[in-house]
This record gives C-alpha cells, structure tokens and sequence, in this order.
C-alpha cells in the first residue's frame, strides 16, 4: 500500500505539474494557481487518508478501535474543505482550474492500480 501510495502522489506530482505549466501558459496566473493548488490539495488528501487508512485497520486488527481512535478521518476532510475553500475565496486561483486540479487525481490512481495489478498478476 506504500509503494502504492507513493508512486500516486510522484506521478501525480508530474502530472500536475505539466497541466499547471499548460494552464499557465494558455490561461494565466489564476488558471495555474488553481491547477497547482487543487492537485496539492488532492494529492496531500490521498496520502492522509492512506495513511489514516493504514492506521484504523491496524488498530481494528489489534481490537484498539474506537471512535476516537478512528474519527481522524473527519480532521481530513475538515482541514481538505478548508484549503479549498480558502484557495478560492482568497481569488488566488480560478475555481474551474481548481476542479481541473483535483481532477488529475483519480486518472493517476487508476492507471497506477493497474500497473499494480498486472504486476503482480
């Protein structure tokens, strides 16, 4: 699940990278700004929950579990909205960007699970 997670967020780094460098150049600023943040925002999101995710089924499997132990997982999404949020309203970045941003995220999973597979089938 590490190695997984790790080669997610490399990849997705590079991705995010270039369609912010794309949006730069054909949009502007905002539209990188917002390309930039939202994929941050989505990467950083998906190495909290895999690690939080690690975490709650370790403390199941040990018989720990409680609601306390396990309710992190609302911190995330808390702190994930906020940023968001904030990006936004600040007028940093444009919305749709921010969106096109974290839309970078599930394309990158899914090939990265797939490479996964295939490897190990």
């Amino acid at each position: 699940m590490r190695e997984l997670c790790g080669r997610v967020t490399r990849s997705g780094a590079v991705l995010v990278g270039a369609v912010a460098a794309a949006a730069w150049w054909l949009f502007g600023l905002p539209a990188a700004a917002g390309v930039a943040g939202g994929g941050a925002i989505a990467l950083v999101n998906f190495g909290w929950l895999a690690r939080d995710l690690a975490r709650a089924v370790a403390l199941v499997a040990e018989g720990r579990a409680g609601l306390a132990r396990v309710g992190r997982i609302g911190l995330r999404q808390i702190v994930t909205l906020g940023a968001l949020g904030a990006l936004v309203a600040q007028g940093w970045a444009h919305p749709v960007a921010v969106g096109v941003g974290l839309a970078t995220l599930p394309p990158v999973l899914l090939v990265q699970g797939l490479l996964q597979a295939r490897a190990e089938g």
